[in-house]
């Protein structure tokens, strides 16, 4: 009895895994229709969303696909995407508020003793 369920739980697992497979490819058509409603609507502005409200979502993607295309060209005609294109690093001295310095605040030290550790007390014979 024990070959039968041998026998059959790989087979089992193999077939669950397949059908999983086919379920998740199915998923993933309808994730990307939602990847392109979410990217329309990071970026949309008003005439974007009158476009996709007249004409559908794949016009409204193309329409918003081109103006961006179109205000890329414009920046680099300015000369605007000269400068590098990563973030400037930022400190955390930048971040210092300076009229708080001037508050009357406690400096607070860590101290190396472990605050979850508490001393044994003595005991209390009564």
């Amino acid at each position: 009895m024990s070959w039968l369920l041998v026998a059959c739980v790989p087979g089992l697992l193999m077939l669950a895994a397949l059908g999983l497979g086919r379920l998740e490819r199915g998923l993933a058509r309808a994730d990307v229709a939602m990847i392109a409603v979410t990217e329309l609507f990071e970026h949309a502005e008003l005439v974007d969303l009158r476009t996709l409200a007249r004409e559908g979502m794949p016009e409204a993607l193309e329409f918003l696909h081109r103006r961006e295309a179109r205000e890329l060209a414009d920046a680099a005609l300015a000369g605007l995407t000269a400068a590098p294109r990563h973030a400037a690093p930022s400190f955390a001295a930048s971040f210092i508020d300076h009229a708080e310095l001037t508050l009357p605040t406690r400096i607070h030290a860590h101290s190396r003793v472990n605050p979850q550790f508490k001393a044994t007390r003595p005991v209390n014979r009564v």
